[in-house]
Parts: C-alpha cells; structure tokens; sequence
C-alpha cells in the first residue's frame, strides 16, 4: 500500500530539522507584507526550475510530464535534493538571491524560511485553502501570511497487534479510559510491552505533544505572542504519558532508530505503537505480507477528554521572491493542488493527498487502511508556527526524557518548559 521512501523521507524530515535547530529571530522577517500579485488562469509558459527533496524529487519529474501536456508552452526542470541537504541550500540560496523558481520545503520549516523574507505570500484565490486539511492549512502561516501550498500530508494513528486482540476479545480502543484496559489485555497474551512511545530521542514532542492536545491544551496564548506550556491541560496531558511507563505498560527505553521497534512488533514482545503511514511499509519489510494482513490492525488514537488529535507533518511548495518565472511556479503548484493531480500523485509516490476531495476515489477511499489515516487527519495539528520552534523542541525532548525515565515529575518538567520557553520566546515581530 505505501511505499518505503516514506520512511526515507521522515529521517530526512528530521535531518532537515535538526539543521534548523536554534533558528531564532531573523533580523530579515517575512510576514505582514501584501499577498502575492494575483496569477491569471491562462496556460503557463516557459522553465519552471523547482527544488524537491529525496524520492519526492526523484519521482516528480513523471507527474511534471502531464503539467506539460496541459502548458504545452512550459517545461518543469526539476533538481532532487537529498533531504539531509536542502535546509542549509535554501538557506544558502535566499541569501545569496541566487534561487530556483519554487522549492518543496518541510511543513516544520516553512515559518523558518518565510522568515528570512526570500519566500513570497501565496496569491491571492490561487488556491480554495479550506479545501486542505486544516492542520496543513495552519501550518503555512507565518505573521499573518501566508507561504505555502500543502502538497501531501503525514499523521500518526495507532498500530496493534490485531491477532492479540482478537484472542483477548478486545477492540482497539476508543477513549483514554479504555487505552490502558485495551494494552493489558494484550500483554495477557504474551506481550511484554504494550505500547511503544518516545521517551526523549530527537522529535519525542511529536509523540507526545497529542497527549497534550488531546487534554485540551493550547501551547501558546490566543494571539500567538506567549507559550502557554503550565497549563492543567498540558500537565493532564503529561501526566497521561506518565502512567504508561509507571503502569508498566510502555519501557522507560523507547525506540532510538527508525526500525528499531518493528521486529519486536513482528515478534509480539511489544503488542502496539503509534506511527505513520510509513509503518505499513516497515512491518511488511520485518514480518512480512501477510503477517500485516494477518495480524496488524489500525485504528484512530483514543479521544483524551478534549479530542483524538495527533501531529500533522508534510511536504509544503513555495515560491521565491527571486523567482525568474514566477507565473508559471505558481500555476505548476496551483495544477498539483488539483484533486485529480493530488491522486495521480498518490499512486506515484504513496504520498497522503493535502485536498481533502482527493480521497473521494480509488483506492484512497476504498482502502481500510487509509480511512483511518484520513479520519486521523480531520483533527492532527501542527506545532505551533514560530521561529524558535525548534530551540522549544529541544527543551521539550529533554524534559520528556526525564519524565520518561523517572527522574522528574510531569509538573516540574512543564515548569521548567515554561521558565526556558519564554527565556527563549517567539521570535514574532514586535
């Protein structure tokens, strides 16, 4: 069903972010300036020279061969970047003023690129933005503009051993209360763990961060000027990823490598985790066909008191403001927004479509398996879009390993996020 490059493009998604890392304010920001010049409908012409990243690149060129057809008068030329390098070369590029015509830039990234002002603001009705996950949506805005076009999309929902329910005579569960019950149950068939979660490796906030949300919590104030992290919610929230490891129903040492956990999910020592649409593809590499036939069943997280939310990622196109054929970058990335286009790109890629419409056909609306990403994908939020987001992430990941490992209590790790976080601040304009 989807293709291993997904799991490529996640460890390069975290390279990339660990490359932005300590990015704070830029002297230069992006946002509060007009929307782009509106672009008319006519066919596009000219080279578009776009930047896109790992397998995404390599597999662009066979969709931008249809564009062509359409913009007889147009020619696509696309360079594929690997994911580990394309941080520091936009970076590189924006500064120099020596860019491509659009780039493909991570959804984590966007607000730190539109900060430096070398992206341009979306045009104005180029695109229905309401047609988009709303997650994804979000995620393109930065001081009030916005940068981006959401092109597929990422979230995680809960696997789990489908035979160790079916012979515990359990269902996946639904709500907090019945997530724990649920687990114990399959460590009754034989599990020793049951579920794996992050306890403090690179990107542990996107595994946890739900929790938070899921409690209600808001991670930054109502006008985006304050993090808001020592809140009842979020400590609720905390609190609720304690328990798995006091309840020992999840190890204190969790995963530190991308297929790391899979093996001792084939093997039934650890009966579920929580991941993406990459999974299905790393489980079938460890077990098999048909043990994920057989034995793997997936299913939307559980609904904390406030909602099920889990992490929205993915893969955003922009346009610079150097651009040399900017008309035609832009009616290239209104065409990939298209329902239609986003579906052909699915069958390509096995990338998640941005357009919620596009899930209306094929096998996007006939597979079992991808109903529960898109039902996921109606509530998964973003972090939130601010140019020290990744300073924050560093402290979040520190303090929940300490909480993981036992050596510091939820409360006083949300305390000291908090102290750290507004020491850090926003980064937002004044």
């Amino acid at each position: 069903m989807f293709t291993s490059h997904s799991s490529r493009a996640l460890v390069g998604g975290l390279t990339a972010a660990l490359l932005l890392a300590g990015c704070g304010r830029s002297d230069t920001q992006g946002g509060g300036g007009a929307k782009g010049a509106p672009v008319d409908t006519s066919p596009a012409k000219g080279t578009i020279n776009v930047w896109a990243m790992g397998t995404e690149g390599e597999r662009l060129p066979e969709l931008a061969a249809r564009f062509r057809k359409a913009n007889p008068d147009a020619k696509v030329k696309v360079t594929a970047i690997p994911w580990q390098d394309y941080a520091k070369k936009v970076e590189t590029a924006i500064a120099s003023k020596d860019t491509p015509d659009a780039t493909l830039v991570g959804a984590a990234d966007l607000t730190n690129f539109a900060s430096t002002g070398g992206l341009e603001q979306v045009p104005a009705d180029l695109v229905d933005t309401s047609s988009f996950y709303q997650g994804a949506a979000r995620s393109t805005i930065y001081d009030g503009g916005t940068y981006g076009v959401p092109w597929y999309v990422e979230t995680r929902s809960l696997f789990y051993r489908k035979d160790l329910a079916e012979a515990a005579g359990v269902s996946a569960p639904r709500t907090w209360k019945e997530y724990q019950p649920f687990l114990k149950a399959l460590q009754r068939q034989g599990a020793k763990w049951g579920l794996s979660l992050p306890t403090g490796v690179a990107a542990s906030w996107q595994g946890v961060l739900p929790f938070m949300w899921q409690a209600g919590a808001d991670l930054m104030n109502k006008n985006g000027t304050e993090f808001t992290f020592d809140t009842p919610e979020a400590l609720k929230g905390l609190e609720f990823y304690q328990s798995f490891f006091t309840s020992k129903f999840s190890t204190r040492n969790g995963p530190v490598a991308l297929g790391e956990i899979e093996p001792q999910f084939v093997a039934g020592s650890t009966a579920a985790l929580v991941s993406g649409p990459w999974e299905t593809a790393l489980l079938k590499e460890a077990g098999g066909g048909d043990f994920v036939k057989d034995k793997v069943g997936i299913a939307p997280l559980p609904k904390g008191p406030k909602s099920n939310a889990g992490y929205i990622g993915g893969g955003h196109w922009a346009v610079f403001k150097g651009a040399k054929n900017r008309d035609g970058a832009w009616k290239f990335i209104r065409w990939l927004a298209r329902p239609d286009v986003q579906q052909d790109w699915y069958e390509l890629s096995g990338d998640l479509p941005a357009v919620q419409s596009a899930w209306g056909e094929g096998k996007l609306k006939s597979d079992p398996l991808l109903s529960v990403f898109e039902s996921q994908l109606e509530t998964a939020l973003p972090g939130p879009n601010v140019t020290t987001w990744k300073q924050i992430t560093a402290v979040l990941d520190a303090e929940i390993e300490k909480v993981a490992k036992g050596v510091s209590s939820p409360k006083a790790a949300l305390e000291r996020v908090q102290a750290k976080a507004s020491t850090i601040g926003t980064g937002q304009p004044r």
